[in-house]
């Protein structure tokens, strides 16, 4: 079932500005960053041993973030948390009647990623993460 924090993903406006905030908070600089166009969203990482904080913004007016920064503002805007079985994990939660996003129901595999519903978790979009 849960093992822990994999990672947490933080929205923000300026992604410069928050990295170099981070930097100084944190005592370390980004371990990296890249871009994801097709999701309309840039990232920067800091990494902490075998987790890590994601800070993300969006690279035009469209997709997740910019919703999520729109609506929302800046903040968490999601916590990943390390599963053994993804399959199994997935399996119990739909049998606990949790919502789910990006299941693919019963007898099918998972070809992607799958979470918690905000609407389950008081607001917090949870994914499932099985390295």
């Amino acid at each position: 079932m849960f093992k822990g924090v994999d990672h947490v993903v933080i929205a923000v406006k300026d992604l410069d500005a928050a990295v170099s905030k981070y930097e100084t908070i944190y005592g370390t600089s980004v371990s990296d960053r890249s871009e994801a166009p097709q999701a309309g969203m840039r990232m920067a990482f800091f990494r902490f041993g075998d987790s890590y904080i994601e800070l993300v913004s969006n690279l035009g007016d469209q997709g997740p973030i910019a919703k999520r920064l729109t609506d929302l503002g800046e903040g968490v805007h999601l916590v990943a948390m390390k599963v053994d079985d993804l399959e199994g994990t997935v399996a119990k939660l739909r049998d606990q009647g949790v919502r789910l996003v990006g299941d693919p129901g019963p007898g099918n595999p998972i070809k992607g990623q799958v979470f918690v519903h905000p609407a389950a978790t008081g607001g917090v979009l949870t994914q499932l993460v099985e390295r």
